[in-house]
């Protein structure tokens, strides 16, 4: 049976993000490794600005439960 994955906290995601950027700057990595690096956190950030949406949808909702005068968060 397959492992259900457990979702990663936003801020999770934000530390490994900074991991990443941390290992990019700090070590002598192939351009293999640094485009492998580079796209596992493109998918994080993706994740993260989604997640934002998401959170700006629902503090809309509850700012303006009748869908009257909308703020943008953006």
């Amino acid at each position: 049976m397959a492992k259900k994955k457990t979702p990663t906290s936003f801020e999770s995601k934000l530390h490994q993000i900074k991991q990443i950027a941390d290992r990019m700057q700090s070590e002598n990595l192939s351009l293999d490794e640094s485009m492998g690096l580079f796209q596992e956190a493109d998918a994080l950030i993706k994740e993260c600005r989604d997640y934002l949406q998401e959170a700006s949808v629902q503090v809309e909702m509850l700012i303006h439960p009748e869908g009257d005068e909308t703020t943008s968060f953006k």
